[in-house]
């Protein structure tokens, strides 16, 4: 019986891999990072449609300007944001995210300031109640520029097949691919939409999954 030998990569050699197969990702589907908060936020345990839905609603009262959306209170929030789903817990999280971006004027930038160390500002992100592990590097990533990965689903699925223990959970595999991993923050976010086109057309369900990619590599 043959035995194939995998090629060792890492996971630079994997976002080559990616890019090379798919060519460029492209950016997050949002025009300001005002949206791409909203989207983080009403994405949790719904699909894109309905997030989407939801956004074009408080796109139509607020425009989707920061201070518009800080002045709507928990129950206004609420029938604008019916389609997500958990209207409760994520129009709070809504109302205190833009609380907290007011008392810094909604500039980013003076988050940064008072946050300097990228694991201190996470540590605050995350108290934040219905902000866990993947929104926080969603927030990092794309509103923050700070090079993190984002260990989603997809991505899980994606370094198991890879032969990687520590894709059983979330922070073992964010620890892992980050601890060796040398990329600007373009190519990070590069490398999480490629893992997700990746994940949309090959990863879908619970698995396992076969993929040309399995067979052939190993990472390590």
């Amino acid at each position: 019986m043959n035995v194939i030998k995998k090629k060792v990569i890492n996971s630079k050699d994997l976002y080559q891999l990616l890019l090379e197969m798919n060519g460029a990702s492209g950016k997050w589907a949002a025009e300001t990072s005002w949206e791409i908060m909203l989207g983080a936020f009403l994405v949790q345990n719904t699909t894109w449609h309905n997030t989407q839905l939801s956004i074009n609603q408080l796109r139509t009262v607020t425009a989707l300007e920061p201070a518009r959306i800080s002045e709507l209170s928990t129950d206004d929030l609420v029938p604008l944001i019916y389609s997500s789903g958990f209207h409760s817990s994520k129009s709070q999280l809504i109302y205190e995210w833009f609380q907290w971006m007011k008392s810094y004027d909604f500039d980013e930038f003076a988050v940064l300031k008072d946050y300097p160390d990228q694991d201190v500002l996470r540590r605050r992100l995350l108290q934040f109640k219905g902000i866990g592990n993947e929104t926080a590097d969603v927030l990092l990533l794309y509103i923050f520029n700070q090079g993190v990965f984002i260990a989603d689903n997809y991505a899980r699925k994606l370094y198991a097949g890879l032969g990687v223990a520590e894709a059983s959970g979330y922070m073992p595999l964010k620890g892992f691919v980050e601890a060796d991993t040398v990329l600007s923050v373009l190519e990070w976010q590069d490398f999480h939409g490629q893992i997700l086109n990746f994940g949309k057309s090959n990863l879908k369900g619970k698995g396992p999954h076969a993929h040309a990619l399995f067979e052939e590599f190993v990472v390590q």
